[in-house]
């Protein structure tokens, strides 16, 4: 008598709609933003935390490795499943976790299941006059973002994921599948060491998280942007901490992007050009939020900076689409060819020597590639981008990666990872530059949460 396949097992436990088999529905599921697309038997649908925990049950039984997913947004291959060839992957999609969104306006929180999206978390808080402050260019899942913890264009002010959340549900692994529950919107809870904060940022490695506890905070009453030129990079730098000092949590954001950058973005951005045909070399995108005269506080913030003579010009834009460009570069630059995308941070001092060295050390090495570099200068971050012309092999896109990395650890004593976590792309810079405590540390983590390796991605440095 033929044995009975596994996901005919999962598919009795859970229903057909927790199953997905069709190629067609599978896509989404395998596709990256970025990267060469995956493969998996399934997709597996959890609706609730039960549900969750016989999709690990079945997981454990048939040493099946799960990779827990959001969006899909993520842009360092842990989203999704390996290329055919690699190691068997049965997707675990947070999509059907989203049911259950609660906002709280007089304790400023909000309940969520692991699969809402930003945007719709976004929609629920707004009529009371609320927001998450983690702006993207995509629109990623609650779940997701935390597994990331995701940073975003104003974390100069509010900071990244990690800061604003209070508390986490969540499945592990372990022999029992025991369901971690810290879901509380509390914010005096010193109980304790929190192992909500150990899922933040494990990329899905050490369990499935199912629900999120958020702060949340007061959406400004108006905001105000501007599109400026710098005199030079170094001047960009100075403006940035006149602005800090002058205007302290006025500053919402400041977003330095390069001349390749904002020319890949304007396309997709159904907006007037910020300077008319001027392509400058460098331009910064300034936003202050405050009370309803913040327009005035920004033209006045604009004077000071032409004052300091820091400024070649300056164009008060609408706040609304003041951002298209910005966030229409990701999008523009995969029409231009290979990304080579390197999410770096530095020391907020060597940003603009570390821009020119990039530029040049790439342009040494690749004299047909473009780099487009922007970035959160506020908190240190630059997205260096180098695109290669299509076709480029693995190996040409390796030693891109290896230069740009390479330059902002070693050189400038930065991280190879600002905001986008870690996955596949930089499991080797992980392994490389954490200290060896540290490392055997988190392993110790994971062999306890999943003993048996069944959680993430296999590419994962903690993966199991």
């Amino acid at each position: 008598m033929p044995s009975k396949d596994p996901l005919d097992e999962l598919e009795e436990v859970l229903g057909p709609a927790a199953l997905l088999t069709d190629p067609i529905d599978l896509a989404r599921h395998t596709e990256p933003f970025r990267g060469p697309r995956g493969a998996t038997p399934a997709v597996v649908r959890p609706s609730s935390v039960e549900e969750v925990r016989e999709v690990v049950r079945w997981a454990r039984r048939h040493r099946q490795r799960l990779l827990p997913q959001g969006a899909n947004t993520g842009l360092v291959a842990a989203s999704t499943p390996p290329p055919t060839g690699g190691p068997a992957t049965v997707v675990v999609s947070t999509d059907r976790l989203a049911g259950d969104l609660r906002v709280d306006p007089v304790d400023r929180a909000a309940v969520v299941g692991a699969g809402t999206r930003l945007s719709a978390l976004e929609a629920a808080a707004a009529p009371h006059g609320l927001t998450l402050p983690i702006d993207l260019g995509a629109d990623p899942s609650i779940g997701g973002m935390v597994a990331t913890n995701t940073g975003g264009a104003r974390m100069l002010r509010h900071g990244d994921v990690r800061r604003h959340v209070l508390g986490v549900r969540a499945v592990v692994a372990d022999e029992g599948c025991t369901v971690v529950d810290e879901l509380t919107t509390l914010r005096k809870h010193n109980n304790g060491p929190s192992l909500s904060q150990a899922f933040v940022g494990s990329s899905g490695a050490f369990g499935i998280i199912t629900d999120v506890a958020v702060e949340l905070e007061a959406l400004p009453a108006a905001r105000a942007c501007a599109w400026v030129i710098p005199v030079g990079d170094d001047q960009a730098l100075e403006a940035l901490l006149l602005l800090e000092r002058g205007y302290g949590t006025w500053l919402e954001a400041f977003e330095v992007v390069s001349r390749e950058a904002l020319a890949a973005g304007l396309p997709l951005s159904d907006a007037a050009r910020p300077f008319g045909e001027r392509e400058p070399e460098l331009a910064v995108l300034v936003e202050l939020s405050g009370r309803a005269d913040v327009e005035d506080r920004l033209v006045e913030a604009l004077a000071d900076l032409f004052d300091a003579g820091l400024l070649e010009d300056a164009v008060v834009a609408d706040a609304g689409r003041a951002w298209l460009p910005r966030h229409g570069i990701s999008e523009g630059l995969r029409r231009l060819g290979t990304v080579v995308g390197s999410d770096v941070s530095v020391p907020r001092p060597a940003l603009p020597r570390f821009r020119r060295v990039a530029r040049e050390r790439v342009a040494e090495r690749f004299p047909g590639a473009i780099v487009a570099d922007f970035g959160h200068w506020g908190d240190g971050g630059v997205h260096c981008n180098v695109v290669l012309p299509d076709g480029a092999g693995a190996e040409e896109v390796a030693a891109v990666r290896e230069l740009v990395l390479g330059l902002a650890v070693r050189e400038f004593g930065g991280s190879f990872s600002a905001e986008h976590g870690i996955g596949p792309v930089n499991a080797d810079w992980w392994r490389a530059t954490v200290p060896p405590a540290t490392r055997a540390l988190v392993e110790g983590m994971k062999q306890l949460f999943d003993p048996l390796g069944v959680l993430g991605h296999p590419g994962l440095p903690f993966g199991g």
